[in-house]
């Protein structure tokens, strides 16, 4: 799921009237620029805005963003170290079964790694590195709303193969095997890619110009919270988002003080090319969000407004599309004449990485 489910915050115990008064005063904003610029901003958004900014003046933004904004789901994996039959060790994943919950269906390789990071802020997080032999490029990828690396796990070992590309992948604090479980916050996240940058870099010694971050729909925000403090080779946005509080009111032209992930700022920031990518028919984040990200951006690519598509079926749906933008974005970028970074298997020993239990 995106960062908001139809684009109506998910109040715990919130009046349905309320979220129903929303929805429908949005109803017809959809995709349409005219309607964007036609349609008048609704009292009850405005509500909603200096309603979160009171509590976050009281210093509850943590637990309001807990429940408007983060959805994780109850980890979908387990990773642990296992012997193989000539003795050397591995690193292996299994996935829970979608209907009976039960661990399953082991997956390990030569070109395969997990590891437990510490955050500055003292969290761990779980990550999860795919290697192709001939690859340079690695994407550094943060997910959307509602998975974690269990329910992606499948994906992306497809794409890496498909790409032949490198793929870092992490859960946040509070997803998957992270600690603070069910309890993320938006500072994490940006200590969460922050620490899994600094793996890459630091202890697997991949070259920042070899970095591609790919950030999906709320991942977009820590995606951008990095690129403009770190050099990369590129950014691409998946359903991206403008800010946490454009969601509910997408005619805002300034960003309040307490807004979360305010990427329409952001993006302005960017000095290296920027990928968007954005379905037309997104009820969620709708495409308006993809396009002012677009006029803003300095670095922008040519982006792609996928005809037909929603917010989570990209990917499916245009595959074949999806694969050639993706592949024409990362040749655009990769310094051709470098030679790759392959890495061996690190022990899961030191300061920022820990056993598997």
């Amino acid at each position: 799921k995106g960062l908001m489910s139809a684009g109506v915050p998910q109040l715990a115990g919130a009046d349905n009237e309320l979220k129903r008064q929303v929805r429908g005063s949005y109803a017809q904003l959809r995709n349409n620029e005219d309607d964007v610029k036609n349609l008048g901003d609704p009292g009850i958004c405005s509500c909603l805005i200096c309603w979160f900014g009171c509590l976050t003046v009281c210093g509850c933004r943590d637990w309001v963003c807990r429940k408007m904004v983060f959805f994780p789901p109850k980890a979908q994996y387990h990773v642990q170290i296992e012997k193989g039959d000539d003795g050397t060790s591995r690193h292996v994943m299994y996935v829970r079964d979608y209907h009976s919950g039960v661990l399953c269906d082991p997956y390990y390789s030569k070109n395969f790694s997990s590891y437990l990071l510490t955050t500055r802020r003292n969290q761990r997080i779980c990550t999860m590195h795919i290697t192709q032999e001939r690859a340079e490029m690695t994407i550094l990828l943060s997910h959307g709303n509602a998975t974690d690396l269990g329910l992606l796990r499948n994906f992306l070992l497809d794409l890496s193969k498909e790409l032949c590309v490198n793929i870092y992948a992490y859960d946040y604090t509070g997803y998957g095997l992270s600690t603070n479980s069910g309890r993320p916050t938006v500072s994490d996240t940006f200590a969460d890619i922050e620490a899994a940058y600094e793996h890459l870099t630091d202890e697997l010694q991949v070259d920042p110009r070899n970095i591609i971050l790919y950030g999906q729909s709320l991942g977009s925000g820590p995606s951008l919270h990095l690129a403009i403090r770190e050099y990369v080779a590129g950014t691409i946005l998946h359903s991206g988002i403008m800010s946490g509080l454009r969601v509910i009111r997408p005619l805002m032209e300034k960003t309040y003080w307490f807004d979360i992930f305010p990427n329409i700022d952001l993006i302005e920031k960017c000095r290296s090319p920027v990928f968007i990518m954005h379905g037309t028919d997104d009820s969620e984040i709708p495409l308006h969000h993809g396009r002012k990200l677009f006029e803003k951006c300095n670095t922008a690519a040519e982006p792609w407004w996928v005809e037909g598509a929603g917010h989570n079926n990209i990917e499916f749906e245009a595959r074949k599309m999806y694969l050639k933008k993706m592949k024409n974005f990362i040749e655009s970028v990769s310094p051709c004449r470098r030679p790759s970074v392959v890495t061996s298997q690190p022990s899961l020993q030191g300061e920022t990485k820990g056993k598997m239990d």
